[in-house]
Parts: C-alpha cells; sequence; structure tokens
C-alpha cells in the first residue's frame, strides 16, 4: 500500500490562468467524480469485512491481519527506514517514485489524517488538501488503490486502526524524481478519467462464503492484477487481460489465471497453496525476488484456510487467459546446445543434470513455470543477478552477469525451458539479456552500459572467454575513486593481486586492471564510445611503468 505525499505548489505569475484552469477543473473533475465515484455497495462481500469489531484491541488485530494480508509494511519500508516509514524508491517508467511515512508521526506521516481522509485515499486515491489550490491531491497509482478501492470501509477503518496503534516514527521523506510533466499531480486527472473506477467488487451471488474471500484477499486486499495484469503505454491494468502475466522489473509475474495449460488451473491445489503459504515445494518450484517477498510479508502470514480460498478463485472463477510463450528465435537449436553446454558447467552441480533440483535447499527446474512462462524473463533475470536462498540453511543461487555473456545467457534460458521435460519455447535473445542488464540489480561490470562497452568477463578461475577474478572484492577498487586518488588505488590494487599470486604474469595483470577500471569509464555519462576508449588506453598507458616495476 502507498500513499504519496505532494509536491510543493508552484507559483503562477498571473491569476487568469489559474482562474481559467480553475474553473477548467472544476468541470472536469466534477464530472469525473459525479460519473465514477459510484456508491459503496458492498453487498455479497465476505461477512468479515462488513463490519469492524467494536472492541479496540479485537479492531486492532484485524487491521493487523489486513495490513499482513494487504501487503503494506515492503513498500513502505526503505532500505535503513523503520517499518512504515517509507523512504522505498520505485522504478517506474516516469522516474522515481518513494513511498512515504504512514506511522502516526504528525508531521513526516498521516498522524493528523482523519478517518474520512484515510479512507478517501485508499478508496479514491486522494490525499487531504489541494494540488495547485483547485485539484484534489490525487496520488500517483504506484499505491494500488485501483485495486484498493475495493475494500469495504470497516476494513479501511481497521488498517487505519492498526497503523495509528504502532509508534509514531518522524523521518525525512525521500523525494521522487520523476520526469516532467508527469511530476505535476493534476496531469493525472486524465489518467483517472480514463482508467481509474472507484467502487466495490462486485461478487457472484452464489459464491459461497469461501469463494467470497478468495476473491476479496485476490482483487482487493492481496491486489494480485496489479503485478500479474499487462498494463498498457499509460501503465494502466488491461482489464480484459486479467491475471495474464505482465513484466515486474527484471522478472516476469506469469500467468495465475484458470487457463489450465498457460495459468494455474491446471497445478494440484496442493501445490498452489504450498506455494502461496510454504514458500513453494520441488513439484512447482519456489517464489522468489518480488513474489518471495510477497510470501514472505503477507501470503504466508495469513491462515493457510486464506490461501485455499485465494487458490480456489483463483482457479476456478477467473477467466481463462490462454497467452502461450512467443515463437522460437532463429536457430533456436544452435542456442539450445550452448546452452546445454553452459547448464552443464554452471547449473547442472546444483539443480541437478535433470533439473530436479536438490531437496529440500534447491528448488526444481523441471516442471517449474516460473521457468516455462510466456517470456523467458524470470531465466534471464535470476542468472544475471542470483537469487537468495531459498531455504535457511541452503545456498544462494550465484548471480552471472559478470561471468556470462548475453548470448551464453540467451542459450541457458533456451535451454532450461524446452528440455528437462519443459515444453515451453527458445525464445530469448542477446537483445533480451542486454536489456534486461539496464534495470536488473547487477554489479557495475555487468551492467547495461559495461556489456554494451564491451567490458571483460569475469570468473572465479578465468577460462577461453573470461578474466579470472583476483578475488577479494579487488575488482571494486575504483568503484569510489577520484583523479586525485587513481594512482595510488591503482599501486594498491597492483600490490594486492600480487600478494594473491606472486607469478602473475603482466598480461594478466593488465587483464585485471581492465576489468577494474572498464566498468568506471563505461559507466561515465556523456561520453561517446571513441572518449571511453581513448580514456581507457590512457588509463593502460598511465599503468603501465607500475606492472612493468617489480613488487616489492
Amino acid at each position: 500500500m502507498g500513499l504519496f505525499m505532494p509536491l510543493a505548489l508552484p507559483k503562477f505569475r498571473s491569476a487568469r490562468p489559474l482562474l481559467a484552469l480553475s474553473a477548467f477543473a472544476l468541470l472536469l473533475g466534477g464530472a469525473a467524480l459525479s460519473r465514477f465515484a459510484s456508491a459503496d455497495d458492498t453487498a455479497n462481500y465476505p461477512a468479515a469485512s462488513l463490519s469492524a469489531p467494536t472492541d479496540p484491541a479485537a479492531l486492532i488485530a484485524r487491521g493487523k491481519y489486513l495490513t499482513a494480508a494487504a501487503d503494506c509494511m515492503p513498500c513502505h519500508t526503505g532500505p535503513n527506514h523503520a517499518p512504515f516509514t517509507g523512504g522505498l524508491v520505485m522504478a517506474t517508467p516516469f522516474g522515481g517514485l518513494a513511498s512515504p511515512n504512514i506511522t502516526a508521526d504528525p508531521t513526516t506521516g498521516i498522524g493528523k489524517w482523519s478517518d474520512d481522509d484515510f479512507y478517501n485515499a485508499v478508496h479514491y486515491g486522494t490525499a487531504p488538501g489541494h494540488s495547485y489550490l483547485v485539484f484534489p491531491k490525487f496520488l500517483y497509482p504506484a499505491m494500488p488503490y485501483t485495486s484498493y478501492t475495493k475494500l469495504s470501509r470497516a476494513d479501511v477503518m481497521a488498517i487505519k486502526a492498526y497503523l495509528f496503534s504502532l509508534p509514531p516514527v518522524a523521518v525525512a521523506p525521500t523525494p521522487n524524481s520523476l520526469f516532467f510533466p508527469f511530476n505535476q499531480r493534476p496531469v493525472l486527472l486524465g489518467w483517472r478519467i480514463m482508467f481509474f473506477r472507484s467502487g466495490p467488487l462486485h461478487m457472484d451471488p452464489s459464491w459461497n462464503e469461501d469463494m467470497k474471500n478468495g476473491a476479496y484477499l485476490t482483487e482487493a486486499l492481496g491486489h494480485c492484477g496489479e503485478c500479474h495484469t499487462p498494463r498498457n503505454l499509460l501503465s494502466a491494468m488491461i482489464l480484459s487481460k486479467a491475471y495474464a502475466g505482465s513484466p515486474i522489473d527484471a522478472y516476469f509475474a506469469p500467468n495465475i489465471s484458470s487457463d489450465k495449460q498457460y495459468g494455474v488451473g491446471g497445478w494440484a491445489q496442493s501445490d498452489l497453496v504450498a506455494y502461496l503459504h510454504d514458500d513453494g515445494n520441488m513439484v512447482k518450484g519456489s517464489p522468489y525476488a518480488a513474489m518471495g517477498e510477497v510470501v514472505d510479508n503477507s501470503t504466508s502470514q495469513i491462515p493457510a484456510s486464506d490461501d485455499v480460498d485465494i487458490a480456489n478463485y483463483l482457479q476456478n472463477a477467473t477467466a481463462p487467459q490462454p497467452v502461450p510463450p512467443t515463437p522460437n528465435v532463429s536457430k533456436a537449436a544452435d542456442s539450445v546446445a550452448l546452452g546445454a553446454t553452459v547448464y552443464a558447467a554452471n547449473c547442472a552441480g546444483c539443480h541437478g543434470k535433470t533439473g530436479g533440483g536438490m531437496a529440500p535447499i534447491i528448488p526444481n527446474l523441471a516442471g517449474n513455470d516460473s521457468v516455462t512462462a510466456s517470456a523467458p524473463t524470470n531465466v534471464i533475470g535470476a542468472v544475471l543477478s542470483g537469487l537468495d536462498a531459498w531455504k535457511p540453511h541452503g545456498p544462494p543461487m550465484p548471480a552471472f552477469s559478470t561471468s556470462l555473456s548475453d548470448a551464453q545467457i540467451a542459450a541457458v534460458s533456451n535451454y532450461v525451458r524446452t528440455n528437462l521435460g519443459n515444453t515451453a519455447t527458445a525464445n530469448a535473445t542477446a537483445k533480451d539479456v542486454l536489456a534486461l542488464r539496464a534495470i536488473a540489480v547487477v554489479p557495475p561490470l555487468g551492467n547495461f552500459a559495461s556489456d554494451k562497452f564491451g567490458c571483460p568477463h569475469v570468473s572465479p578461475a578465468g577460462g577461453a572467454t573470461t578474466i579470472a577474478d583476483p578475488g577479494s572484492s579487488l575488482l571494486d577498487s575504483y568503484a569510489d575513486a577520484t583523479p586525485a586518488t587513481m594512482p595510488n588505488r591503482t599501486r594498491t590494487l597492483i600490490a594486492n593481486i600480487r600478494s594473491g599470486n606472486s607469478t602473475i604474469s603482466g598480461a594478466d595483470l593488465t587483464n585485471d586492471l581492465i576489468a577494474a577500471y572498464c566498468p568506471v569509464i563505461a559507466n561515465q555519462p556523456g561520453l561517446s564510445d571513441a572518449a571511453k576508449h581513448a580514456a581507457l588506453l590512457n588509463f593502460l598507458a598511465g599503468a603501465q611503468p607500475l606492472i612493468a616495476a617489480k613488487s616489492n
């Protein structure tokens, strides 16, 4: 959940443009509200959502449960921030958007918000006050009010009661970095008119209480469609393709519609419940990345019976979305053959020759729907960035962004998607890998700029296509260097490399220096490739006397 703070108001030189804009805004905004702000009709909602507990402790307990089901904390807890104090910057197509403090601090949080203020934020996507004096303070739809609008008022008030029961924390807001004109909130009026409809979730009157609960958890609280539904160019959900799967960061939220071939309709319900509540299994694999956080902080924290209801709703009540993978790339057989070699050298030791994994610590690739999703993004993203350990005592998956080329990563993706018993298509390309390097969490040597510039690949032992990593993070030696500190950094780096390998050749030492310095120059903004090459050659010329000198 995200309640986004307004930006400062610019000053107008004349009142006339403001008056004209005000009249237009009032007419258009009034029309929009009268047309789309429908009355709350929660008929057929789950019984528990229709009335708030009268006992304060019970109300807070209900709110705590709802807050977990809505997965509010992760989005409102940035690096080095206390829970719910905001500071998480979300990368959007329109720039960076920081989540705000939603503790009850009266200055930097929502401590002064009334019940109506909070309800309007969650239900209508508007914060207290106005923008440009006349516009409501529209919230950016990264806060999923497009789904939360389906919550009952009783449940919204329970969430507020829980948040206000927590200690208020004062913390300076993290600034947004949205591009113009998207940093002007009134722009959202047009988006809202086109894409936002406030109002309830319309339940099928024939549903039993469990199905209603599953629908409510999926559509409103869990806001599953916000990640699993494709979006248009203006980042609005394409509701006709609900749950058909969609890119998210460097991964792909797969099809979770009731389709039996491409969605979750063909899963055993026990496998889907295990995925949501128990962190997956050795049949369908494990949640990871953003979905791993959802499971850790939300679906594993609610009763297992709720996850059964979610599974039942997804598998039986959502519209099937038969979205097959895109066709094979050209020369797919060659790519798959290369992928088999890459898999044997880098993956089989943990995931097994047949992709069965290593129970109970390393998940399976065989039969894993995340691997065989319509897009190859999940495999590429995992190979680029690595993954956290699945189980507490298991190993993390290492990242290969610095050791494998784009062609190799595409090839191993194609191999695991079309072998090991999997029947997707070999549709990953080197261009797909390069594009994901721009948004994946990878070290500088493995990012888009370094890869495009041609920086060398590095592996622990080196090889025909890679440089041997000297270890101890020595290749990061130039990460924060300045022109004044560069010579000393180079002397220190050479000495440290030689201390670990006293017989290293001048050529290998030169390669290590290139691997260390190349990402620094590759990621310099505003330089042409020619200028970057010239800077790299100049660096090597300056380093040669140090390389030639004998170690003291």
